[in-house]
């Protein structure tokens, strides 16, 4: 797979199944066996990522998602992502504060053929 490729893949994934909430985008990308390790124990399939996305829209207005850096190294890849939107609803046991705030967090997804796509979350 190509960077460009690669690219596309992260856009979709930050654009479209988070900022504009085509939460079934998550089942194009990522396969059945998909482990997700981000929360205290591993989960599989795309459901955890739909859930978080689905949080995060629910609880920030106006989101805005964005890469801000793309490692690419054979078959390979990591990201960084920053999401920016206004705190309306609660979030990780915080109630709305009305503020605008910025998270940021990584993924880490192992490519197809080696036990699934693993992804990593360091919120």
């Amino acid at each position: 797979m190509q960077r460009h490729d690669i690219e596309r893949l992260v856009q979709r994934w930050t654009r479209e199944a988070i900022a504009e909430g085509r939460l079934d985008v998550f089942d194009e990308l990522l396969g059945k066996d998909v482990c997700d390790r981000s929360g205290p124990t591993p989960s599989k399939g795309a459901e955890p990522f739909k859930a978080r996305a689905a949080a995060f829209r629910a609880a920030f207005a106006d989101i805005d998602i964005r890469a801000e850096d793309l490692l690419v190294e054979g078959d390979a890849i990591a990201w960084r992502w920053a999401l920016t939107g206004t705190h309306v609803g609660t979030f990780a046991g915080v109630a709305p504060t009305g503020r605008r705030i910025t998270l940021r967090g990584g993924q880490l997804p192992a490519p197809r053929g080696r036990q699934g796509r693993r992804a990593l979350d360091d919120g």
